[in-house]
């Protein structure tokens, strides 16, 4: 993946641009130019923790407990 779609996914995620920062270490205002498409190179620090925030966000979602099915009412 391309930097500017690990942010994008990370965002589909349901992160924000400062979460992205935490987990990152990468600047708020760096996060949002890239997402942007504003930054032509993106130097390998930024795109190592990036996959490695995606990969932590994916294994999180893979974790989470699957929503409850709605019990069907009963057949009359």
């Amino acid at each position: 993946m391309k930097p500017r779609e690990l942010v994008m996914a990370l965002r589909a995620m349901g992160l924000t641009q400062k979460q992205i920062e935490h987990r990152t270490g990468i600047p708020q205002p760096t996060i949002s130019k890239i997402g942007l498409g504003r930054v032509a190179d993106v130097m390998s620090r930024h795109y190592v923790a990036l996959v490695a925030a995606y990969e932590q966000r994916m294994k999180e979602e893979a974790l989470k407990p699957a929503p409850e099915a709605r019990p069907r009412p009963a057949k009359r």
